[in-house]
């Protein structure tokens, strides 16, 4: 199955540091990057299909469309059986983490920056 991996964020510099993590990994081979959720939907929209897996790395505060709003758009059209969501915020709110974990496309919630040992534990998650 091939994988297509979204970074949704509008941090340039956590775009950068994910996008370093991810292509040093032999699973991300296949990156898009956004800087809002709008762009990073119109682009799942035109080009999802259920022969691919999708791995989106989602920020929760962004401009124009949040993760929040993003993840709303999303479940209309994707399956949890080849989509997985990894939030990657600055919030270390519990609200948000709970709000993440009642939300079957999310498989994780990350604080920023993402880790290599966090590239692990989404490997094992996206594997299972």
């Amino acid at each position: 199955m091939k994988i297509k991996t979204l970074i949704v964020d509008d941090d340039e510099i956590s775009i950068m540091l994910t996008n370093i993590l991810l292509k040093d990994s032999s699973v991300f081979k296949e990156i898009g990057t956004y800087m809002d959720g709008t762009y990073a939907l119109e682009h799942l929209k035109e080009e999802y299909s259920k022969d691919a897996h999708y791995i989106i790395f989602l920020d929760i505060n962004m401009p124009l469309m949040n993760g929040w709003e993003f993840l709303d758009e999303i479940k209309n059209f994707t399956s949890q059986k080849n989509t997985s969501v990894f939030m990657l915020s600055s919030s270390t709110d519990k609200l948000d983490i709970e709000k993440a974990d009642a939300i079957n496309l999310v498989k994780g919630f990350f604080s920023k920056p993402l880790k290599e040992e966090n590239i692990n534990k989404i490997h094992e998650l996206i594997s299972e």
